[in-house]
């Protein structure tokens, strides 16, 4: 039992820890140009074996220093027990050198051999972003032996460690800046107000004040000035840290941090990180045009050629009445259909309104008088404005005075997938909510300065919403909470819910005039912001920590994300992403001494 169970703990460190390993050994080693992540850059259907074989090993070697880290000196036998349980998993011939159990390493049990990786299926791409998957497998030899006294155990067991490869998507990530700075050039420092619970990245350096907290993996590339394609300054890894006291401030190099780079520390300030940080991580440029969602949205979705007054998102019954709440909280009836209204104009007579319901098969209708006509088979949740949107929005609140965002109804049905994307800037106006949220609480900074993580419990529903603004040359395509006049309906309700990922490609994420609008509570976000500078949302009294004018930040990771969930053809990165990999196991022996 003792050794079935170590075999157990390394089979769950494999689709668990594990994977968080490979995919920075992938990051490392995989191609990121040729058609195949590993095999070279053939023209064929499929990649060369013997390069894949050449590129595999490289992986393999990696990947065994990383997984000798986890469990060559671990003991999962149950305290008390008298028992030693050690555990040993091959990807090379041999395992565990360095380790303090087998400084020297042990080789593969006699007898057993390991083939070369493989790829085993998938489709090339082109290099230019594209999302297509390519699996490749890594074969395996895990050793679990247990003693107990007299008594000994192994259980060798052969396999395959498959996993998938495409290129990760930019909604993975909780907040992403390439310049981490204001537009103006104002600095931008993570403060203990700061709470981020998945994902955080920049192409140039954070700056830390008292005890930021991050429950996700903060990776910065230290570029002193990125560019739109690549980093155009020097490269220093490291960060800023001002005192708690606010009195002093300097750059510290990855290098020179105390005690050291993994928990800094400088004259009381501490940030937090609970799942890493890494200084020196890859420069993650963002997209130079849209072409794919426009693509998308021609093909199967909804494009439209010119600027639009309003577009509405509202998920209502068989009868086409928004959902109302019952005792309990929750939306009912559940939604039939998901509603798109887009109007160009103030006039009603300039709207045209579409309504899918749900089903394998999403087939958009249009209204048509009193009648409902078909405009799209399989309609892919895309939506393209070939322009800006200036009142993008929800259902009002019931009643509309509300200051209270749970009296929103749902905008995106249960089925909803939708990426809506513009080429100029977008204004969210009202609410965008989903009906069911996998979320149902935000971080939140306890008394003692511990932090409780956001409850997010609903991980398998499907609603999701990306907006995407691309930008040009001439207009950065920002994405701002409406900060305008509230009689032409270009002022958000206070305390606004955001759910879905937000992203400028060439602006910023932030609200619109921030620093003269009433204070207006907060940014409920549930999602993710990716962004080229950093927006303001609000200025504050530093004296009081009362916010002054604008709205503050409540954000919550939709944790969705770090499984490869994505908006519908959101904008991905030239990165590769390693999916979920699978343990497929050919059989094992066993042997009692």
């Amino acid at each position: 039992m003792l050794a079935r169970g170590g075999a157990n703990v390394a089979g769950a460190l494999l689709t668990g820890p594990v994977r968080d390993r490979l995919r920075q050994v992938v990051n490392a080693t995989s191609s990121t140009t040729n058609r195949w992540s590993y095999g070279g850059n053939g023209s064929g259907t499929q990649p060369d074996p013997a390069t894949v074989a050449s590129d595999l090993a490289v992986v393999a070697g990696q990947l065994q220093t990383q997984v000798d880290s986890l469990v060559c000196d671990l003991n999962p036998a149950p305290a008390g027990s008298g028992a030693t349980v050690r555990v040993r998993v091959y990807f090379t011939n041999t395992a565990c050198a360095g380790s303090t159990t087998y400084p020297s390493g042990v080789g593969l049990p006699t007898g057993v051999k390991l083939p070369s990786g493989r790829f085993v299926d998938g489709s090339p791409r082109g290099g230019t972003g594209d999302n297509n998957l390519q699996q490749y497998s890594l074969p395996f030899v895990m050793v679990a032996e247990a003693t107990q006294g007299t008594y000994r155990r192994n259980v060798v067991l052969q396999g395959e460690y498959r996993f998938p490869i495409g290129r990760s998507s930019f909604a993975r990530y909780a907040l992403f800046t390439n310049v981490h700075a204001s537009r103006g050039g104002e600095d931008i420092w993570f403060t203990d107000r700061t709470l981020f619970d998945g994902p955080v990245h920049t192409n140039q350096y954070f700056r830390f004040y008292r005890n930021p907290w991050f429950g996700g993996e903060v990776t910065s590339a230290g570029c002193t000035s990125p560019g739109v394609s690549s980093c155009s300054g020097s490269i220093t890894p490291g960060a800023s840290f001002m005192s708690a006291d606010g009195r002093s401030q300097n750059f510290i190099a990855e290098s020179s941090m105390s005690p050291n780079a993994s928990a800094p520390t400088y004259r009381g300030t501490q940030p937090a990180f609970t799942d890493g940080v890494s200084w020196r991580s890859s420069f993650v440029k963002l997209p130079d045009n849209d072409n794919r969602q426009r693509e998308a949205a021609n093909d199967r979705g909804l494009l439209f050629a010119s600027n639009l007054y309003s577009l509405d998102l509202y998920a209502t019954d068989s009868n086409g009445n928004l959902l109302t709440r019952n005792a309990s909280g929750q939306w009912q009836p559940a939604a039939t259909y998901q509603y798109i209204k887009a109007c160009t104009s103030s006039s009603s007579s300039s709207c045209t309104e579409y309504r899918y319901t749900d089903g394998p098969s999403k087939v958009l209708y249009r209204k048509s008088g009193s009648s409902w006509v078909v405009v799209q088979n399989n309609f892919n949740g895309v939506i393209y404005v070939e322009g800006s949107i200036d009142r993008l929005r929800g259902p009002s609140r019931v009643p509309a005075n509300s200051s209270n965002p749970d009296n929103a109804p749902p905008a995106l049905a249960h089925f909803a997938e939708i990426t809506i994307a513009a080429r100029n800037d977008i204004r969210i106006t009202r609410d965008l909510k989903y009906e069911n949220p996998p979320c149902s609480s935000s971080p939140t900074r306890n008394p003692d300065g511990s932090v409780t993580r956001a409850t997010c419990d609903n991980l398998d529903v499907n609603n999701i919403l990306g907006i995407y603004a691309q930008g040009t040359s001439s207009d950065p395509g920002d994405i701002l909470i409406g900060g305008g006049d509230a009689s032409s309906g270009l002022l958000a309700p206070a305390n606004i819910a955001i759910q879905g990922v937000l992203m400028s490609s060439r602006g910023i994420v932030g609200v619109e005039n921030y620093n003269s609008i009433s204070p207006a509570g907060d940014v409920n976000l549930l999602g993710g912001i990716i962004e080229y500078y950093y927006g303001a949302f609000g200025t504050f009294n530093s004296s009081t920590g009362t916010f002054s004018t604008g709205y503050g930040r409540k954000f919550t990771y939709d944790q969705r994300m770090l499984n490869g969930k994505a908006p519908p053809y959101f904008p991905t990165t030239e990165l590769d992403e390693v999916g979920t990999p699978r343990v497929i196991s050919f059989g094992q022996r066993e042997q009692v001494y």
